[in-house]
């Protein structure tokens, strides 16, 4: 949204005195920069994304390790358990 300042001091100074006018535009005209710092400090820009990007890579990269890490291992104690069962059967 773009806010022209000119117009609004038109607007003020045909019913206010030209001092308060001003005044009463500069108070806008601060307040909506103001408003836009406050704004460009939350916005996430293309640099950001980027690094948010590898970063989710990297990480989904450490999940798929320790997934297969995990899986390993649970076939390793499944059959570690499967082998003790048979062996206490067939003796």
């Amino acid at each position: 949204m773009s806010v022209d300042t000119l117009k609004i001091y038109e607007i003020l100074s045909a019913d206010l005195p030209e001092a308060q006018a001003k005044t009463i535009t500069r108070a806008i005209n601060t307040a909506i920069e103001a408003d836009t710092e406050k704004k460009k400090e939350l916005l996430a820009t293309k640099e950001d994304i980027a690094n948010l990007k590898i970063e989710i890579a990297s990480v989904k990269a450490e999940l798929i390790k320790w997934m297969l890490i995990f899986w390993l291992g649970q076939i390793g104690v499944l059959s570690g358990i499967i082998f003790v069962m048979l062996k206490l059967y067939f003796k």
